[in-house]
């Protein structure tokens, strides 16, 4: 078990590696965009991205490693990808929200905080998925 919750350590890690330095040339991409002084396509926008959002969510919620023959290579990793690639999109996503907004309305705290605290519950639930498909057989016998 402790190399599955490594393997998943080190696929978030990654995952938030990518996001940082792309939530930051996303900012600035959008900021100096021409869109910027267009509040009707930059809530279009919004609209476009919370419907990725929620996809993504819907995936990697109904995603369960309960599935997945973890003692296989090839079936671990193709989980991790496709685990990996859905939290990729919410983070994304969220980021992305996060400066639409500010465009729209301004920086507001509370709401940052919660599309934070959104990603990490994505993390957290990737992490008690995994560790309920390897306590779960120990449960049964």
């Amino acid at each position: 078990m402790k190399r599955f919750v490594l393997e998943n350590i080190i696929k978030n890690f990654l995952i938030i590696i990518i996001l940082v330095p792309t939530f930051e040339s996303s900012r600035l991409f959008l900021i100096s965009s021409p869109i910027m002084s267009d509040k009707q396509a930059l809530g279009s926008l919004l609209t476009a991205i919370t419907i990725l959002a929620m996809i993504a969510c819907t995936g990697n919620y109904t995603f369960t490693y309960e599935k997945v023959n973890l003692s296989n290579t090839a079936s671990r990793i193709l989980a991790h990808a496709t685990t990996g690639l859905l939290m990729l999109l919410i983070g994304l996503s969220l980021g992305m929200t996060s400066v639409l907004v500010e465009l729209l309305i301004g920086k507001y705290f509370i709401f940052n905080m919660s599309l934070i605290v959104l990603y990490f519950t994505s993390i957290l639930y990737d992490f008690w998925d995994l560790m309920r498909q390897n306590i779960a057989p120990l449960n049964i016998k």
